[in-house]
C-alpha cells in the first residue's frame, strides 16, 4: 500500500514544482511595434512562433503602435517596458527626460527619395525645378533639408506640396508629385502593389546617414530585469538572423499569428526584403547585428539639431548601451 501512495505523492509534487519553475521563469514582456504591420515586423512573429521567446523564459506581447513617437512616450510610462522605435524619436524622449535606452540597432539608411520610372529623379541635385510631396511631421521630411545642404541643392528651387500624414502616397500615385521621401522597407512595396514603376536613390548615398529603428526599452525597467532585457535581445537578434535566411518562414510565421495579413502578403515579403540590406552602418560594418557605434549615434542627433527641430544634443552615452547584446 506504501509504494502507490509514495508514487502519486511524488507525481504530485514533481508537477507543482514544475508549474511553479515555469511560472517563476516566464516574465510577462508587453512590446510595442512602431505602427501598424509592415513587412519588417516579420522577424518578432517569427521568434512568437517558434517559442524561441517562451524557451528564453520571456512571456512576450506584440502589439501594434501609432507612430514613434507615440510608442515612446508609451514605453517611458512602462505600460510597454520596450517597443520597436525610430531612434530620432528615442532621442528626442531621452532629451525631453523621458526614461528610455536603446539597446539594439534593427534599421539604418532606409530613407529614400522615390520618383516615377518614366521620369526618374536620380540624385538631389535633380530635384530642382520638381515638386516633393511629404506631411512637416514626418521624419523623412524633416531630414529632407539636410539632403539638399549636403548636395549643393537650392531649396528656393524645390516644391514642396505638403500633404495630410498618410496622404502622400495618393499624391504621388495621381502624379500630383514628382517625387517623396520615404522609407525603402515601407512605402516601395505599397506603391508596387498599387502598380507604380518606381525609380529611388538612398539618402546614405548622398550624404545623409542616419540610423533608424531599434529595440528601445525603458531604461528603469531595464535596470531592474536586466536578464529579461538579454533574453529579448538575443532572441530578437536571432529571429532576424532566421529571417534574413529564410524570409518565408518569417512571413509565414507573422500570417499564422495574424491571418488577417494573408491579404497582403506580397507587400510584407517585398518590405522584409528590402529591409535586409538596411541592417548595417559604416561604422558597424563587419560587427554583429545589433552593436551600436557611438559615432552614429552622434551623427544621427547632429543631423535632428540641425535640422529637425531638436533642441539640444545630450551626450550619447544616454542614449544607447551594447552592454544587453550577446557577447
Amino acid at each position: 500500500m506504501r509504494r502507490p501512495t509514495f508514487a502519486r505523492f511524488a507525481v504530485t509534487a514533481l508537477a507543482v514544482l514544475v508549474l511553479a519553475t515555469a511560472a517563476r521563469a516566464q516574465t510577462k514582456l508587453n512590446f510595442r511595434l512602431d505602427w501598424t504591420i509592415y513587412g519588417t515586423h516579420a522577424p518578432f512573429y517569427l521568434a512568437l512562433d517558434k517559442g524561441l521567446y517562451a524557451k528564453a523564459g520571456l512571456d512576450v506581447k506584440i502589439e501594434e503602435g501609432q507612430g514613434s513617437a507615440t510608442v515612446a512616450k508609451l514605453v517611458a510610462q512602462g505600460g510597454d517596458p520596450a517597443g520597436f522605435i525610430d531612434f530620432g524619436s528615442a532621442i528626442r524622449g531621452v532629451e525631453q527626460g523621458m526614461p528610455l535606452v536603446s539597446v539594439m540597432r534593427v534599421l539604418s539608411g532606409v530613407m529614400v527619395v522615390i520618383s516615377h520610372a518614366d521620369a526618374p529623379i536620380k540624385s538631389p541635385k535633380e530635384l530642382e525645378g520638381k515638386i516633393v510631396a511629404f506631411a512637416p511631421s514626418e521624419s523623412t521630411g524633416q531630414v529632407f533639408p539636410a539632403l539638399l545642404n549636403a548636395n549643393g541643392v537650392d531649396p528656393a528651387k524645390v516644391s514642396i506640396l505638403s500633404p495630410a500624414t498618410g496622404a502622400k502616397n495618393a499624391v504621388f500615385l495621381q502624379k500630383r508629385a514628382d517625387a517623396i521621401p520615404a522609407n525603402v522597407n515601407v512605402q516601395v512595396a505599397q506603391l508596387e502593389a498599387q502598380g507604380a514603376k518606381l525609380s529611388y536613390f538612398k539618402y546614405s548615398d548622398f550624404g545623409v546617414d542616419m540610423m533608424n529603428n531599434g529595440i528601445v526599452f525603458n531604461s528603469d525597467y531595464a535596470k531592474k530585469n536586466p536578464d529579461a532585457v538579454r533574453s529579448f535581445v538575443r532572441v530578437t537578434k536571432e529571429a532576424f538572423e532566421m529571417a534574413k535566411a529564410n524570409p518565408k518562414a518569417a512571413i509565414d510565421a507573422l500570417i499564422k499569428q495574424l491571418p488577417q495579413q494573408e491579404r497582403n502578403r506580397a507587400v510584407l515579403m517585398r518590405q522584409l526584403e528590402l529591409s535586409m540590406d538596411s541592417m548595417e552602418t559604416t561604422n558597424t560594418r563587419g560587427k554583429p547585428l545589433g552593436v551600436m557605434d557611438p559615432r552614429d549615434w552622434e551623427a544621427t542627433q547632429n543631423l535632428l539639431v540641425k535640422y529637425a527641430g531638436l533642441p539640444r544634443a545630450v551626450p550619447v552615452d544616454t542614449l544607447y548601451t551594447n552592454e544587453y547584446l550577446p557577447k
